[in-house]
C-alpha cells in the first residue's frame, strides 16, 4: 500500500504544473502542436499539402521564437520531477534552433521543387528535429537528454536520405544511421555506468553527489564519463570521431547540410556544456580525473583544428570543403569548452561563436542550395567561375560568409573567434591559442580560393544561372545582416551570452 501511495504521489508531482511552468512549456508545446498540424495537413487527400504545410511550418517556428522571447527573462524553473529546466541558457539556444530551422525551411521551398522532392513530410521532420534540439538544451536528466537526442537524430537520418533515388544520399543516410546508432549506444552505456556510480541520472544530483563524496569518482565513474564524452564528441564531429561527416554532408540535400552543421552542432554543444559541468570539470573534485579530461579535450581540439583545415585544402567540392571546415570549427569550439571554467566570462565566448557560426554557415548553404543543380551537382570550384557577373548579389553574400568563416573583420566570425581565443589566453592556454591562430591562417587560403574563382576566373562552359526564390533571398539577406551586425556590435551578443551562462552556473550550484 505504501509503495502504491508513493507511486501515486510521484505521478501527481509529474502531472501537476504551476502557472509559470505552463508558460515556460509554451514554446515546446507550440512546436509540437505545429508539427502535429503539419502532419495532419500532409495526409489530407483533397488539398495539395505543398503550401499549407510550408506556411504552417513557418508559423510554427516563428511562433516558437515569439513564445520563447516571452519567457526568456523569466525565473529559472524546474519541472517534471527535476528532469527539465527552463532558464535563460535554454531559451537562447531554443531561439538559435528555431531560427536555423526557419532558414532551412525558407531555403528548401524552391530547392525541393527543383529536385522533384516536394513532399510535406520534409517540413514535418524539420519541426520534430528542432523540437528534439529544444528538449536537449532543456534536459538535466541524462535519460531525457538521450531521448531528446534520438528524437532529433532519427528525424535527421531521414532528412539526410531524402533524395530516395540518389545512391550517394542513401549511402550517406545509412552511414550516418549506423555510426550514429553506435555512438548513441556508447553514450547510453556511459549513462548506465554513471547511474551505477552515483545512483542518479540527474546531472545536478550527479554533481552534488561527487562534490559531497569525492571518493565516488571511481574507475567505473571515470569509464562512464569517458563513454558519455565519446558520444558527444561523435555528435560534434571531433577528431577522431569525425569520419562520418564529409560523406554525410556531401550526400545530404544542401539545405539539410546547413541545418546539420548549425542546429545539430549547437544542440550537441549546448548539452555537452551541461554534461561536462555535471562531471565536475573545472572543479577540484578529483585532480587526476580533471587532468585527464583536460588533456583529452586538449588533444581532440588540436587534432580537430589541424586535420580539419589541412584536409579542407585539398577539396574542390564546396560541400566537402565546408564539411572539413565545420570539423575545424568544432576544434575552435572545443577550446571554449576547455577554458570555460578558467576565465571570467565562462562559456559565453563559446555561445557567441556558436551564434556567429550558425549565421555564416547557414547563409553559405542557402547560397549553395540556390547554385546547386539536380542532385546537388554544380558545386565544384570551377562551377563558381564568373559568378560575380552572373549573380552579383549571390557572389557578394558568399564573400561575406566566407570572410566571416575565415575570421576576417568586421564580420561575426572575427568577433566570435577573437572572444574565444582571448578567453583561452586568460585561462593560460597559450600553446592552444598559437595552434588555433596558425590553423585559422591556413583556412584563409581555401576560403579566399572560392572568392578568386567567383571574381577572377572566367567560366569554362555555359553554367546555368542560379534562380533565387523570394524565400531563399529573404533567408540570405537575413543571414548577411546577422553576420554583419554581430561583427559590428558583438558586445550586445556577448551580454546575452553572459546572461545565459549565469543562469547555467546558478543551475549547477
Amino acid at each position: 500500500m505504501e509503495t502504491q501511495a508513493a507511486q501515486t504521489l510521484i505521478r501527481s508531482d509529474l502531472l501537476t504544473l504551476t502557472q509559470n511552468q505552463m508558460e515556460m512549456l509554451l514554446p515546446y508545446a507550440w512546436v509540437f502542436v505545429g508539427a502535429a498540424v503539419a502532419l495532419v495537413l500532409s495526409v489530407i487527400r483533397f488539398i495539395s499539402p505543398k503550401w499549407p504545410v510550408f506556411i504552417v511550418s513557418l508559423l510554427t517556428l516563428g511562433g516558437g521564437v515569439w513564445a520563447t522571447e516571452k519567457v526568456i527573462h523569466g525565473e529559472r524553473l524546474l519541472a517534471f520531477n527535476n528532469m527539465m529546466i527552463f532558464d535563460h541558457y535554454s531559451s537562447v539556444f531554443n531561439i538559435l534552433f528555431l531560427v536555423s530551422a526557419a532558414v532551412t525551411v525558407l531555403a528548401s521551398f524552391r530547392y525541393l521543387d527543383k529536385e522533384g522532392l516536394q513532399y510535406p513530410e520534409y517540413y514535418v521532420l524539420i519541426l520534430f528535429s528542432a523540437l528534439g534540439m529544444m528538449l536537449m538544451a532543456s534536459s538535466i536528466d541524462l535519460v531525457v537528454m538521450f531521448i531528446a537526442l534520438e528524437l532529433m537524430s532519427l528525424a535527421v537520418y531521414s532528412l539526410v536520405g531524402f533524395r530516395r533515388a540518389d545512391r550517394k544520399s542513401n549511402e550517406a543516410a545509412m552511414k550516418y544511421f549506423v555510426l550514429g546508432s553506435a555512438a548513441s549506444a556508447i553514450l547510453l552505456y556511459g549513462v548506465a555506468l554513471l547511474y551505477g556510480s552515483t545512483g542518479s541520472t540527474n546531472i545536478l544530483d550527479i554533481l552534488a553527489t561527487i562534490e559531497k563524496t569525492p571518493a565516488l569518482v571511481t574507475p567505473v565513474f571515470s569509464v562512464g564519463a569517458w563513454l558519455v564524452m565519446i558520444g558527444f564528441l561523435f555528435k560534434v564531429a571531433s577528431v577522431p570521431f569525425h569520419m562520418w561527416m564529409p560523406d554525410v554532408y556531401e550526400g545530404s540535400p544542401a539545405p539539410i547540410t546547413g541545418f546539420m552543421t548549425t542546429g545539430l552542432k549547437a544542440a550537441a554543444f549546448a548539452t555537452f556544456i551541461r554534461v561536462t559541468m555535471s562531471l565536475g570539470y573545472g572543479k577540484s573534485i578529483s585532480a587526476v580525473f580533471q587532468h585527464h579530461m583536460h588533456d583529452a579535450l586538449w588533444v581532440c581540439a588540436v587534432l580537430t583544428m589541424v586535420i580539419g583545415n589541412l584536409v579542407a585544402l585539398a577539396q574542390v567540392n564546396l560541400k566537402r570543403m565546408l564539411a572539413y571546415s565545420s570539423i575545424a570549427h568544432t576544434g575552435y569550439l572545443l577550446i571554449g569548452l576547455i577554458v570555460g571554467p578558467g576565465n571570467e566570462n565562462g562559456y559565453s565566448p563559446m555561445i557567441v561563436y556558436l551564434i556567429a557560426y550558425a549565421a555564416m554557415n547557414l547563409g553559405a548553404f542557402v547560397v549553395m542550395s540556390m547554385l546547386a543543380g539536380r542532385e546537388d551537382h554544380g558545386l565544384n570550384l570551377h562551377d563558381l567561375a564568373g559568378l560575380s557577373s552572373r549573380r552579383p548579389w549571390l557572389a557578394f553574400a558568399m564573400v561575406v560568409f566566407l570572410f566571416s568563416l575565415a575570421g576576417i573583420p568586421p564580420t561575426a566570425g572575427f568577433a566570435g573567434k577573437y572572444m574565444l581565443l582571448y578567453s583561452a589566453v586568460q585561462a593560460g592556454e597559450i600553446p592552444l591559442v598559437v595552434i588555433a591562430v596558425l590553423c585559422s591562417a591556413i583556412s584563409v587560403y581555401y576560403y579566399l580560393r572560392v572568392i578568386v574563382y567567383m571574381y577572377m576566373k572566367e567560366p569554362a562552359g555555359s553554367p546555368a544561372n542560379a534562380r533565387a526564390s523570394l524565400w531563399s533571398a529573404l533567408a540570405t539577406t537575413g543571414m548577411v545582416a546577422i553576420t554583419m551586425i554581430v561583427g559590428l556590435q558583438p558586445s550586445q551578443v556577448l551580454n546575452i551570452a553572459k546572461k545565459a551562462v549565469n543562469s547555467l552556473v546558478v543551475a549547477a550550484k
